[in-house]
């Protein structure tokens, strides 16, 4: 969805196709981030909740976390940046080594190198506050009360907030790791008879988000009311998550080899489709592809092409680096694909 969604921005680009190739359909893509958000709320939920209040978990929970980050991160930003020190055209402030640091650590600034990254730096503040529960119980849940009354005060209160570091504590959109986290201590201890029911109600609301996000409403929601649509898109993945847990659960369900193997690729797919996205409208840009072939066509054929790359550096690349790398931390359980 979120690839989709970018295509139409960036391929709309005058240099490129002048128009997004698919028109205004896939606006409601940009929501892959807000289910991406819950999604990993549940998973960390489900893989950790019993190590709240256990601090001698927090060095194995914390390298599991850093290593499902940083390895995948590093792989794709370090071949671009000669490149993009020459062109600039994803960033522009290379002659300043701090900016680069913050972009190649994800710290919070104004303008990165990969900008899809600003979701990356949500999740390592969503991996601190829920290491804090495990530090010590205590602390993690007054800090995140105090989060939780910041998240829900922004909106109402300051609005927009300049300032990267505050921006990030307080962005609305946080609010769907929550979500994720609620789901995923309810899942184990919910008995669901009708899992399909819940599934399809998550997925009515939804669509009904998605419909308004391709008329453009929310985007014209004041930010008093976009804590709110957070919070409606939290509870919708949030339903759907369980639904479809659940039936994979009962075993009515089996998710087919592609998917699966796009599901193990979808991070690298994330990081590395904005790239490619670029190279696609130099493409039309040198060789006028256009010309042979409606726009449409050309952005889903390079979508998809996108895909099995992705997939294919996934098995040939990311997973043994991964592999390698928790060889080296044996306190690091393996697993094919970690939250």
């Amino acid at each position: 969805m979120v690839l989709a969604s970018h295509a139409g921005v960036i391929l709309a680009a005058p240099a490129n196709f002048g128009a997004s190739p698919f028109g205004q359909f896939f606006h409601f893509g940009r929501s892959g981030v807000d289910f991406f958000f819950v999604l990993s709320g549940f998973l960390i939920s489900l893989l950790h909740w019993k190590d709240i209040g256990a601090p001698k978990r927090l060095k194995r929970y914390a390298i599991r976390r850093l290593t499902r980050i940083y390895p995948t991160y590093w792989l794709v930003l370090l071949p671009i940046i000669p490149f993009d020190i020459f062109t600039h055209t994803l960033f522009d402030d290379y002659a300043k080594p701090f900016e680069v640091l913050k972009s190649v650590f994800l710290l919070p600034q104004d303008h990165t190198i990969l900008d899809v990254t600003w979701s990356l730096r949500n999740e390592l503040l969503f991996y601190v506050l829920f290491g804090l529960m495990i530090l010590s119980r205590r602390i993690g849940l007054a800090v995140i009360a105090v989060w939780i009354i910041a998240l829900v005060a922004r909106p109402f209160a300051f609005g927009a907030i300049a300032d990267p570091w505050l921006n990030l504590l307080t962005y609305p959109m946080n609010v769907e790791f929550l979500a994720g986290v609620g789901a995923g201590w309810l899942f184990p201890r919910l008995s669901i008879r009708r899992p399909e029911f819940l599934l399809g109600l998550g997925l009515t609301a939804f669509v009904a988000l998605w419909f308004a996000e391709d008329r453009l409403w929310l985007l014209r929601l004041p930010w008093s009311l976009f804590f709110l649509v957070c919070v409606a898109y939290g509870l919708a993945a949030s339903t759907v998550i369980i639904g479809l847990s659940t039936l994979e659960r009962q075993r009515r369900i089996t998710m087919p080899r592609a998917l699966v193997a796009l599901g193990g690729a979808s991070y690298l797919l994330y990081l590395i489709h904005v790239p490619a996205l670029l190279i696609m409208g130099a493409s039309e840009r040198v060789f006028h592809l256009s010309r042979f072939a409606p726009s449409w066509a050309l952005a889903t054929a390079f979508i998809l092409i996108t895909m099995a790359g992705a997939v294919i550096l996934n098995r040939m690349v990311e997973q043994p680096l991964l592999r390698a790398i928790r060889k080296s931390a044996p306190i690091v359980s393996p697993g094919s694909n970690p939250a």
